[in-house]
C-alpha cells in the first residue's frame, strides 16, 4: 500500500441545507496538487491554475471519475492516455467501497462520498463533485486574490468522465471533389492529453458552460462532421464550467440519465453547450458495476429460488398485498418508467409530433416516446410549443414555480395521459388541487400507485389521469 493520508474536508451545501463532510485520500506523491495549513496537517484547498497559464506539460482541469463496483474492471489509470504529463485525477467512490478501491489503486487520489450516499446513484456523485468544485473554486479565488490575482482569472473548469472511456479519436473529412461519391472520413487515435489541451485552448472558453465531444459510432460520416461544432447534448466526458453553472444542479436523487437532465437544465438557463464534432470517444462495455450490480429482490425472502422480478412489478397500488422490494424508491421509479410507456402514455407511442410534456425534469420513459422539456423558471429559454398538441404530461416532484397558469398555456390531445409523481400521498393530493388539474383531467381512485417498497423506505407515489 502506497504512503497516503486521509484528510477530512467539510463544506456547506445550500442545496442539501447542511454541512457535508467528505474525505480525500492523498498519496504523498500527489500532495503538491493541494494546499495545506502552515502546520501541514489541515487540507485547505485543491490548487487551480490560471486561465492564462500555458503549459504543454500539463492540463489545467482537475479530472473526476465517479466509479462504483469497478475496482477491478474500471479504466482508471490515465497515465498513458495523458502521455505521462502532469494532471490531477480524482476517483470518486462510495464510502463502503473505499477499502477495495484503495487496495487496487493505491497511487490514486480518492474522493470518498459521505456514508449517506452509499445507496445513491450517479446523480449524487455528480452533484457532490460539482458542489465541492464550486466551493474549492471560491477558496482558490480567495487564496490567489491575496497574491494579487483577479478572481475571474482562476481556471473554472473541471472534467467529469466515466470509468469506461477507452479511446479518443480525431476525425477529418477527406475531400473527394473529383468523385461524385461522398467524401471519406479519416480517423486516428489521439491521446486524452491532446483532446483536453485542444479544448482548453478554445478562445473565450470561459463563456461556455459545458464542452464535450461525440461518442464514437460506426455511422460517423462526413455529414456528422460537416459542422466542426454543435450545440447539443454532451455526456460521458465533459468539461464543466462550475462558475457559469453555479445555479444549475445535478439531481442528486437520480440513477439514470442525470446528464441528459442536467444538459436540459443548463440549456434552458440560456447557457452555452458546445460539442467538438472532430473528436470522438470510444467506451468499453464493462459488464460489472455501475447500476448493473443492483439486483432487485424482495425485502423479506421467503425462498431462495424466486422468479426474476419484472420492472412492471416495481410499482403497486397503495395498501395492496404486494411483494415489497429491497431497493431505493427512486431506482424503482426510474426503472419502471423506462418500461411503462405503453401503459402510461399510450397516445405518445411513435407519435413524435405529439410528444409528452415534461416540466423541469427529464426522465427516460422509453425509446418509443418523444419528450418535450420545458422549464418553469422565469426568464428561461424554452422551445416554442405553439401549435403542438401534447400526448401526455409528466410532473415529477414539481415545486412552486409550476402553477396552474403555466399548465393552461399548453394544449393536449383528447385522451392524453398525465402522470404526477410526489414524495407522499398528501403532497400528491395537494398538487392536484394547487394545479387545478381536475378542471381538465379525469382521475380514478384505481389510478394511484406507489413504488413497491415498504413505508420505512419512503416510497414515491404517483397518480395517472386522462385529458377530457
Amino acid at each position: 500500500m502506497s504512503d497516503s493520508t486521509l484528510h477530512a474536508f467539510t463544506f456547506s451545501s445550500s442545496m442539501l441545507g447542511e454541512e457535508v463532510q467528505l474525505y480525500f485520500i492523498i498519496p504523498k506523491s500527489k500532495e503538491s496538487h493541494f494546499v495545506f495549513s502552515k502546520q501541514g496537517k489541515h487540507l485547505e484547498s485543491m490548487r487551480l491554475p490560471l486561465v492564462s497559464d500555458k503549459n504543454l506539460n500539463a492540463v489545467k482541469s482537475p479530472i473526476f471519475t465517479p466509479s462504483s463496483g469497478r475496482h477491478e474492471h474500471g479504466l482508471l489509470n490515465l497515465f498513458h492516455a495523458m502521455e505521462g504529463i502532469s494532471h490531477l485525477h480524482l476517483l470518486v467512490v462510495k464510502e463502503y467501497e473505499m477499502p477495495l478501491y484503495r487496495k487496487y489503486w493505491p497511487n490514486h487520489i480518492m474522493l470518498v462520498l459521505p456514508g449517506m450516499f452509499n445507496n445513491a446513484g450517479v446523480g449524487a456523485a455528480r452533484f457532490l463533485i460539482k458542489e465541492l468544485s464550486y466551493h474549492n473554486l471560491e477558496l482558490e479565488r480567495n487564496r490567489l486574490e491575496e497574491l494579487g490575482v483577479k478572481r475571474q482569472c482562476v481556471w473554472p473548469f473541471i472534467v467529469v468522465m466515466d470509468d469506461s472511456c477507452v479511446l479518443w479519436n480525431i476525425h477529418s473529412v477527406q475531400d473527394q471533389s473529383s468523385q461524385p461519391m461522398e467524401a471519406g472520413v479519416s480517423s486516428k487515435n489521439v491521446s486524452l492529453k491532446s483532446v483536453l489541451q485542444h479544448i482548453e485552448a478554445t478562445p473565450k472558453i470561459i463563456h461556455y458552460a459545458i464542452l464535450g465531444i461525440q461518442k464514437w459510432s460506426s455511422k460517423l460520416n462526413s455529414q456528422s462532421l460537416k459542422a466542426p461544432f454543435s450545440r447539443c447534448h454532451v455526456h460521458d466526458f465533459i468539461l464543466l464550467n462550475i462558475d457559469l453553472t453555479q445555479n444549475v444542479q445535478y439531481d442528486f436523487n437520480r440513477y439514470f440519465c442525470e446528464d441528459v437532465d442536467f444538459n436540459l437544465r443548463t440549456n434552458s438557463s440560456g447557457l452555452l453547450i458546445c460539442r467538438f464534432n472532430n473528436f470522438s470517444l470510444m467506451k468499453k462495455h464493462v459488464q460489472v458495476g455501475g447500476q448493473r450490480d443492483f439486483i432487485i429482490k424482495p425485502k423479506i425472502m421467503v425462498s431462495e429460488s424466486l422468479a426474476p422480478i419484472l420492472p412492471l412489478q416495481y410499482v403497486c397500488a397503495p395498501d395492496s398485498e404486494h411483494t415489497l422490494l429491497a431497493a431505493p424508491a427512486q431506482f424503482l421509479l426510474e426503472k419502471f418508467l423506462q418500461h411503462a410507456s405503453y401503459k402510461l402514455f399510450p397516445k405518445a407511442i411513435h407519435n413524435f409530433k405529439s410528444p409528452v410534456l415534461a416540466i423541469d425534469c427529464y426522465l427516460n420513459i422509453g425509446p418509443e416516446v418523444a419528450i418535450c422539456y420545458v422549464s418553469s423558471r422565469p426568464h428561461s429559454s424554452n422551445v416554442s410549443c405553439e401549435g403542438v398538441f401534447f400526448s401526455g404530461l409528466l410532473l415529477y416532484l414539481c415545486d412552486s414555480f409550476v402553477g396552474a397558469d403555466l399548465l393552461k398555456k399548453f394544449k393536449f390531445l383528447k385522451g392524453a395521459t398525465l402522470c404526477v409523481i410526489c414524495q407522499d400521498r398528501s403532497s400528491l393530493r395537494q398538487t392536484i388541487v394547487r394545479l387545478e388539474l381536475e378542471d381538465e383531467w379525469q382521475f380514478r381512485l384505481r389510478d394511484e400507485f406507489q413504488t413497491a417498497n415498504s413505508s420505512d423506505d419512503k416510497p414515491l407515489y404517483f397518480l395517472t389521469g386522462r385529458h377530457v
